[in-house]
């Protein structure tokens, strides 16, 4: 995941009713579900969420005499039919030879993204006409991380430190939310601007905590070896969703059974991954070859944590709830962010 929280452009785009036209496998979004917190990620269809192909024309009817020549090749049906078959690696038979009727039925594509709930909640408050239809992290992975030996583990301990803070990102907002709703005097502690990664800055000493996504920079900061004092926004009355499943509303409204199955899709393809981590990160590998396996494996405690965070109650893959996301927005009208009120009901959609 990305230190800078939402991108807001990307958000920007799906509300415009931009759509992808790409095709993927299982594997595929095995690879994307690893890839959630890498800003936004465009989803296709499933052949799951197309249209069914039309039904295969019964058998002829077996003759008694002699056997009947073997059909020729082009007959068969297209191998594009097959969920399973790659559309690149199977084109289309020749229409002169094909016949009609052993065409499949066209898949219908869209595009549907992943990213933080900062997005949905930024973008309607900025007027563009995106709608969550699942929710992925029930708890945001926005914290606030200290090296150990600053001796920060609550918020009074953060007078006469020097915070790492970047304005232009919605960990800015987590920070001021955080401040406001805890009575911490903002004159009693220093606020160093960053840009980029707070990694290094962290470690180096430049500031002595920062916000930071539990799901990212803090499993690499403890792949390091780092000792670290982490300060849970949530347990301090900030609460916000987490990754969401996202859409615009003319799609949605449009196309509302094609959303229901998108979405159920991309649930079943994070259910098989929650269950096999092992395999969707030896996928993600396949894409990208630099990963880090065991640091990427590592990430998966986490986000485990924050699929189910309500301890022995658990949590059903995709809730929503409008309780939720209007603690999603108070936190961001708390934050600066959403400066002209609106109903959090528009920002989700049961479906």
């Amino acid at each position: 995941m990305h230190a800078g929280g939402s991108s807001i452009p990307g958000a920007e785009a799906l509300g415009s009713g931009t759509h992808s036209t790409s095709i993927i496998t299982r594997r595929g979004f095995l690879r994307r579900g690893l890839l959630l917190g890498g800003g936004l990620v465009t989803l296709s269809v499933l052949a799951a969420c197309a249209p069914s192909p039309a039904p295969a024309p019964p058998p002829a009817e077996k003759p008694t005499g002699a056997p009947a020549a073997k059909p020729p090749e082009a007959t068969k049906p297209a191998a594009a039919a097959s969920p399973a078959a790659s559309p690149a690696a199977q084109p289309a038979a020749s229409p002169t030879t094909a016949p009609a009727a052993a065409k499949p039925t066209e898949v219908t594509k869209v595009s549907f993204r992943l990213n933080l709930a900062d997005a949905v909640t930024v973008g309607r408050a900025q007027n563009i006409p995106v709608v969550s239809t699942a929710v992925l992290l029930q708890q945001s992975p926005t914290v606030l991380v200290a090296l150990k030996d600053k001796g920060i583990t609550k918020p009074t301990d953060l007078y006469g430190k020097r915070v790492g803070v970047n304005p232009q990102s919605t960990v800015y907002a987590f920070w001021i939310a955080f401040t406001k709703v805890n009575d911490i005097d903002r004159s009693k502690l220093t606020e160093i601007n960053v840009t980029g990664s707070a990694i290094g800055p962290l470690v180096a000493g430049t500031f002595d905590a920062t916000g930071l996504l539990l799901t990212n920079e803090v499993v690499t900061l403890e792949s390091q070896g780092q000792q670290l004092d982490i300060i849970n926004y949530a347990d301090y009355g900030v609460k916000s969703y987490g990754q969401v499943v996202f859409t615009n509303d003319t799609f949605l409204k449009e196309k509302t059974d094609l959303a229901r199955r998108v979405t159920s899709a991309t649930l079943k393809s994070w259910e098989y991954t929650l269950s096999h981590v092992d395999e969707a990160i030896d996928a993600l590998a396949e894409a990208v070859p630099e990963t880090d396996k065991k640091v990427e494996t590592a990430k998966w405690t986490p986000i485990k944590q924050l699929v189910n965070p309500a301890g022995g109650q658990q949590t059903r893959l995709g809730q929503q709830t409008l309780e939720g996301w209007q603690e999603t927005y108070r936190t961001f009208k708390e934050g600066g962010l959403i400066e002209q009120d609106f109903d959090p009901k528009l920002l989700f959609a049961t479906l």
